[in-house]
């Protein structure tokens, strides 16, 4: 091989490692584990205000609100108002909030191992396991995330834990709810219960 030969392939390999290295950087797991340790860390301070607005911007460069309203309604969403779909999409998000962090208090003393992405029909599949750090009784727990770009952004748009889709029981509660009910009659309810908080 000539000097110029040997040039050409290290400048070839160091191009292919640089670009290993931006895909790995702007993966969605490289992206949701950097927002998880970025939230673990906010939810074991002092809880505060000044806390509490950090945790919720945190969880608004996380997690597609909208997503999680249009497809917990599904067809009845473009059924709604502009204003409707407004006031659910804000109370929606104040409960999944609320929900998420409960979930990241739940699962502190286990350790979260990152298994990987996949192809998902919409974005990706990013796996991870929950393992009890010091009980060896507990079971162990999976937890995955569906993501997808959002304005050139990963955002988490379902958890599905142990097989359990946050979207589909969010789905199947609603719509029980709007049978007896209505969708006045939901809102009222989710009023409700973001009012406990």
């Amino acid at each position: 091989m000539t000097k110029f030969s040997r040039i050409i392939s290290l400048l070839l390999l160091s191009c292919s490692l640089l670009f290993v290295a931006i895909a790995s950087a702007d993966s969605a797991q490289s992206y949701l584990q950097g927002k998880q340790r970025q939230l673990t860390e906010l939810i074991q301070k002092p809880q505060s205000a000044a806390n509490d607005k950090k945790l919720e911007k945190t969880f608004d460069t996380l997690l597609d609100y909208r997503a999680f309203a249009k497809d917990s309604l599904g067809k009845k969403w473009d059924e709604q108002t502009a204003e409707e779909q407004k006031e659910f999409e804000g109370l929606l998000t104040t409960l999944v909030r609320r929900s998420y962090t409960k979930n990241l208090r739940d699962t502190l003393d286990y350790r979260i191992t990152f298994q990987g992405e996949h192809p998902a029909k919409v974005g990706a599949l990013v796996q991870t396991i929950a393992k009890h750090k010091t009980d060896k009784r507990k079971e162990t727990v999976r937890i995955d995330y569906l993501v997808h770009k959002v304005s050139g952004s990963w955002r988490v748009y379902d958890i599905i834990t142990e097989g359990e889709s946050l979207v589909r029981n969010y789905k199947n509660q609603f719509r029980r709810v709007m049978k007896k009910k209505g969708f006045e009659g939901l809102l009222e309810k989710m009023r409700k219960k973001a009012r406990k908080g």
